[in-house]
């Protein structure tokens, strides 16, 4: 009797011993549940912070700021006659897939932002997010499409037309008329994006004291937009004088520094100050939402 209670107890007592909480593997899941659900929070809110539209917007300014930056570099580049590795040429290409992608991040902010506000603010943005997404498209097909049309890229048109001395490739005098058409919607996106950009000055004036639309540099970005159409419309003139038979594109090398130089830097002043803008507007909606 008394074996048999002993080893009840035995078995009991092991079966305590088993079930009796480990300090180390109970501090370490208590920690874990402790210190999770609080990081967890934290990257997704750092995460959705660039998903934001004032997270956008720094995005976009930070693209669009780069692009400007590499057509300046691509100048001095092409100045300096480097050929080896990373020469002028790519760079231009990197700005100007660089500026695509940057434009359609701006006119998706202010897509969404449109659902914010009413009245003319709201008019206002979704005509020009319509307008930069117009200036895309057209971009797209005049930079890429057309110059593959016939069988060449953008650059190495520019860069014949430009060095023409009264004679030009047979490629060239046959596909005149394309010419021509990339030529003048050329002309045409430059007109659209200053359009969008008097829009954005517009929409900033009637935006409410809180929105952050009134902190975009609105005046920069308008002056650079003109700028560079006025140079835009003055290139054209020049090539398209080429074309017709004159011996060398007359003062396109002013043209093109007003077009690849001043009013870049124009818009670099202005996308600095907007990606700046973007990040305290994203900081400030981040701590609105933790309070």
């Amino acid at each position: 009797m008394d074996e048999s209670r002993s080893i009840v107890a035995g078995g009991v007592g092991s079966e305590r011993k088993e079930d009796s909480p480990k300090p180390f593997l109970d501090f370490s899941a208590c920690h874990n549940r402790m210190e999770g659900p609080e990081e967890e929070p934290e990257k997704s809110r750092a995460e959705s912070l660039w998903q934001t539209p004032e997270g956008l917007l720094a995005v976009a300014s930070a693209l669009l700021l780069a692009a400007n930056l590499l057509l300046i570099l691509a100048v001095f580049l092409n100045f300096l006659g480097v050929r080896v590795g990373w020469d002028a040429g790519k760079t231009v290409w990197a700005a100007l897939t660089a500026d695509l992608v940057g434009v359609a991040i701006l006119a998706w902010v202010f897509f969404l932002t449109a659902a914010r506000v009413e009245g003319r603010a709201r008019f206002y943005r979704r005509i020009e997010a319509s307008l930069l997404v117009a200036w895309i498209g057209i971009t797209a097909f005049w930079r890429f499409a057309l110059p593959a049309a016939i069988g060449t890229d953008l650059q190495d048109l520019f860069v014949t037309l430009i060095a023409s001395q009264g004679t030009l490739p047979g490629w060239v005098s046959r596909s005149a008329p394309v010419v021509v058409e990339l030529l003048y919607l050329w002309i045409v996106c430059a007109a659209l994006f200053l359009a969008a950009h008097v829009v954005i000055l517009l929409d900033s004036r009637a935006a409410s004291a809180d929105d952050w639309a009134r902190g975009l540099p609105v005046y920069a970005w308008v002056v650079a937009a003109g700028v560079s159409l006025v140079a835009t419309i003055l290139i054209v003139l020049s090539f398209a004088a080429v074309l017709q038979g004159a011996p060398i594109a007359v003062n396109v090398g002013a043209w093109l520094i007003a077009k690849m130089i001043v009013a870049p830097n124009l818009f670099i002043s202005g996308y600095a100050s907007s990606l700046q803008l973007g990040r305290s507007a994203a900081r400030a909606r981040t701590s609105d939402d933790e309070a």
